[in-house]
């Protein structure tokens, strides 16, 4: 998680809160784990408009520490942004015999994508997850209808009257 406090917009006065994905955490074997200010790809460098919940919890969060601008919002235990594997070692950690061990991050962007998806559009679920088009995001985001939409009315057109029609015999196909 390479989020900072300088990339959260608290809003106010009727405006929504934002937070601006810019950067990546990458390792350089001779640095360690470094914040790479720019993301993975040019689509993944996007804004993010926060739900109430969320802006709730992130002013909650940052009262109770005082931040610096410059912070990890998510912490590591010595204070530096997370590597990916620590970040799942403590996820799985934290879900360790609640049920819920089924769930990883992947299964949170899938379940946003596929809502986005339903609720909004396709688009919107692929800009939101930083994807440069739909293609990744219909392929390995959302899930996948169980229900086939109703097309009955269309299907109907099927039917054959009861009775042949007057006159001569229809040609088969």
């Amino acid at each position: 998680m390479t989020l900072r406090w300088a990339d959260v917009t608290f809003g106010n006065g009727g405006k929504k809160s934002t937070v601006t994905i810019s950067a990546t955490v990458t390792w350089i074997n001779s640095r360690g784990l470094i914040r790479q200010d720019h993301p993975k790809t040019d689509s993944g460098w996007r804004t993010i408009t926060l739900p109430q919940f969320a802006t709730d919890l992130l002013r909650r969060y940052a009262a109770d520490r005082h931040p610096a601008p410059e912070d990890p919002i998510f912490p590591s235990g010595t204070g530096t942004f997370r590597s990916p594997n620590n970040f799942r070692r403590a996820w799985l950690a934290a879900i360790d015999g609640t049920g819920y061990e089924w769930v990883t991050p992947h299964t949170f962007r899938r379940t946003v994508a596929t809502h986005l998806d339903r609720e909004r559009s396709t688009d919107d679920a692929a800009a939101q997850l930083g994807h440069s088009d739909t293609a990744v995001t219909k392929a390995h985001y959302i899930a996948k209808a169980h229900r086939a939409p109703d097309v009955s009315d269309v299907l109907q057109q099927f039917q054959r009257p009861l009775s042949p029609p007057p006159g001569p015999p229809p040609r088969s196909l």
